[in-house]
């Protein structure tokens, strides 16, 4: 039987009015508008995307219940938990199950990459595990993001916690990838690994993938559905023409420093396919314009714009 989280899924971006507010309306239509989308499985809300380190729990929650209320009957959502306090981040995540979510994915905090220890990571997901009753992804930052970045072990000693069955992999190196790939398959072969490095797509789907979690998708849906779709029809070469499409937008997003500011990219890129109207963020981060020009013919370049 097909596990029902495997698939592509969009991780969405939360509209912001001048004043920083939600904008309620605007947020519906982006919602609508990904879900509508041939290749799309899901959502992530509440992910990195969705500023989940900025919205306060009230926020997030409302950006779950919005979701929940348009979501398609064959559609998922798994909402993001980023909180640097365990004993919080148990009671959002039994309080976003309880608004519908259908999966968590435990965001590592930010003070990880600095110091942490395997007993303070692992007690930090058996917190939030044995307090709720939905299944639970955790999250492989990149390689370059300190200690954020978990280990072979202690991805191991994640692996017996029982409802932990998922991992957003988003090393950014495929070599890192299909270590993880390896390891996760090896100790538990209907583990979900779900490709998650927006610039890597084409070669770790190409190794193997139970889907994504990404946010490029709410960008490029057709593109990467299409791509992951020749890719499992053993259809490489026209696949890494896709994927070549999909990278110029990928680097400009992602690769190009400070990666801090994707979001804001990803905003900005939505404003200019008229699809929201403002790029504002809850925190300080703007756009300068040498960032603004290289999205501009970027998006022109790729025909996403005219």
């Amino acid at each position: 039987m097909t596990n029902p989280f495997k698939g592509l899924y969009a991780a969405n971006i939360v509209p912001l009015n001048k004043n920083k507010t939600i904008n309620i309306p605007e947020l519906k239509k982006h919602l609508a508008d990904i879900l509508q989308q041939k290749h799309i499985k899901g959502l992530l809300v509440n992910g990195h995307a969705g500023e989940n380190f900025t919205l306060s729990e009230k926020e997030q929650l409302l950006v779950l219940s919005i979701a929940k209320k348009i979501i398609g009957k064959n559609q998922l959502i798994v909402s993001g938990v980023n909180f640097e306090d365990p004993y919080v981040a148990r009671i959002i995540a039994k309080k976003m199950e309880r608004q519908g979510a259908d999966a968590i994915l435990v965001f590592p905090p930010f003070s990880w990459s600095f110091s942490r220890s395997q007993d303070q990571i692992f007690n930090h997901h058996k917190l939030i595990h044995d307090y709720i009753s939905i299944p639970i992804f955790t999250y492989q930052s990149t390689i370059n993001s300190g200690a954020m970045n978990y280990e072979a072990s202690l991805n191991k000693k994640l692996l017996t916690l029982k409802r932990i069955i998922g991992v957003k992999e988003g090393s950014w190196n495929t070599n890192a990838y299909i270590q993880n790939y390896k390891l996760f398959k090896k100790y538990k072969s209907k583990f979900l690994v779900m490709a998650s490095g927006d610039e890597h797509l084409f070669p770790c789907f190409k190794y193997g993938s139970d889907g994504s979690l990404v946010s490029l998708a709410i960008i490029m849906p057709d593109e990467i559905g299409e791509m992951i779709s020749l890719i499992h029809n053993k259809k490489f070469t026209e696949a890494k023409k896709i994927s070549e499409k999909i990278n110029l937008l990928a680097n400009a997003i992602y690769g190009t420093y400070p990666a801090s500011f994707a979001t804001a990219r990803l905003k900005y890129c939505l404003q200019k396919m008229k699809k929201i109207s403002f790029d504002t963020m809850k925190s300080t981060i703007t756009l300068g314009q040498d960032d603004k020009k290289k999205l501009n013919l970027i998006l022109r370049k790729i025909k996403i714009i005219s």
